[in-house]
């Protein structure tokens, strides 16, 4: 009796000590369930009404995308979560900190430097006009050390006041949040109202900007501009239909004021091949920075304007539905000289006829300058009118042979001239013989 009992007491405590495999799988499936449970309740209350998402557009990395965020400037209530989801192709990291004023409005993104906290580098030139050269400095609130495309991070904006959050390897993605302090929530309603001293607080609260509200004149026609400034107020506002641009005169009285305008797409837009172009923002003749966001019937841009600014200039395309003229360069076309042909003229020699005249006797004609006996007639007969007729011209002895005569007192002349030379020779040598003797 005494074994069994023994036996059936240490089966007793088995059963007790040692569970059976299905109470433990049945024990751990309801642990697993009640921990998604619980994780989805929290997460469903964390991405309620207390949190803002930042969406990275992709292709954020390079400076020339037109847009790097969906939001660049917003406010919230403090205990708000910022989600910052990443569509990038690339990963990203964020900070918190300050801008340095003097470096923000001429930021070059090329050599950008962000401090740590608290660090402060002195220039090496003795005439720099600010005594730190960081761009950037950390503090500390907020730190995403690595963000892969597709992943998102949730930030929870504790302190109230503003938050600027830049990429440092990529400066220019950045958005700033005001953080407001978070209105209390709604008290139970208590049977008993005990009345306590009202105890005044301070709290540093940055009121929502003012929308203030100029009038331009376009064609006749006045329109209403919304805008907010920021450490500058805006003077008057023109327009100017040849250049389709907008023309405040600004006074800024910090060291960078903000502007953000409000344009309704019907009154002015900057269009180009019917796609939502870029306008062109001018501080005083120079380019200035300006972040956008639009909806279908509007446009709103944030720009920072520098300290001194007199004239900022917003250049778009389209003006009351009037869209800028396309100017199409004439052709011009070459004019074809033609190379006038300067035709030589022909010089016609003029023919001479020459009156020739026979000069022949009767019975001879002239062929090659010589007279020749004209052996067309016959002996006594010459051609007259090409009839041969007799001639009855009488003959002479002095025209019969004037050829004749003319040899002769040739021949009479030499032979003179060869007597005269013999007697000379002759009397030469007789003197030469007389001297001698």
């Amino acid at each position: 009796m005494l074994e069994s009992k023994k036996i059936h007491n240490l089966s007793s405590e088995k059963l007790l000590h040692f569970p059976n495999v299905n109470s433990l799988m049945k024990i751990s499936i309801g642990l697993i369930f009640f921990t998604v449970i619980s994780t989805a309740l929290v997460y469903a209350e964390t991405d309620s009404d207390t949190t803002h998402t930042v969406n990275i557009f992709e292709n954020a990395y390079l400076q020339d995308t037109p847009r790097y965020l969906d939001e660049s400037l917003f406010s919230v209530d403090s205990g708000t979560f910022i989600k910052i989801v990443n569509n990038d192709v690339i990963s990203h990291k964020f900070v918190s900190g300050s801008s340095n004023s003097f470096h923000q409005s001429n930021a070059k993104y090329d050599d950008y430097l962000v401090c740590e906290l608290g660090e402060r580098i002195a220039p090496t030139v003795d005439n720099q006009q600010d005594d730190n050269i960081c761009d950037f400095n950390k503090d500390n609130r907020i730190i995403v050390n690595e963000l892969h495309p597709g992943q998102s991070v949730s930030i929870e904006l504790v302190d109230v006041g503003t938050y600027r959050i830049i990429e440092p390897d990529y400066p220019w993605i950045e958005f700033v949040v005001y953080s407001f302090e978070k209105p209390p929530s709604p008290e139970p309603v208590q049977e008993k109202v005990i009345e306590e001293p009202q105890v005044i607080k301070t709290v540093n609260i940055i009121p929502p900007l003012p929308v203030q509200t100029i009038t331009v004149d376009v064609n006749d026609n006045s329109y209403d501009v919304e805008y907010t400034v920021q450490g500058m107020t805006v003077i008057g506002i023109e327009s100017d239909i040849e250049s389709m641009s907008l023309i405040f005169s600004v006074d800024v009285t910090d060291l960078t004021g903000i502007l953000d305008v409000t344009f309704e797409r019907s009154f002015f837009d900057s269009i180009y091949d019917d796609v939502d172009d870029l306008f062109f923002v001018l501080s005083d003749g120079d380019e200035t920075i300006s972040e956008e966001t639009k909806t279908s019937q509007s446009r709103t841009l944030s720009i920072k304007v520098p300290s001194g600014t007199e004239e900022l200039e917003i250049i778009g395309s389209v003006f009351n539905n009037i869209e800028t003229p396309v100017i199409e360069t004439p052709v011009i076309e070459t004019p074809v000289i033609e190379t006038p042909v300067i035709e030589t003229p022909v010089i016609e020699t003029p023919v001479i006829e020459e009156n020739i005249t026979n000069q022949c006797g009767p019975g001879t004609v002239l062929e090659n300058d010589v007279c020749v006996l004209d052996e067309r007639c016959g002996p006594g007969t010459v051609l007259e009118n090409n009839v041969c007729v007799l001639d009855s011209t009488p003959v002479s002895s002095s025209s019969q042979s004037p050829g004749t005569s003319k040899e002769l007192i040739i021949s009479f002349t030499i032979a003179f001239v060869i007597a005269g030379i013999v007697g000379i020779v002759l009397a030469l040598i007789a003197k030469a013989h007389k001297n001698k003797n």
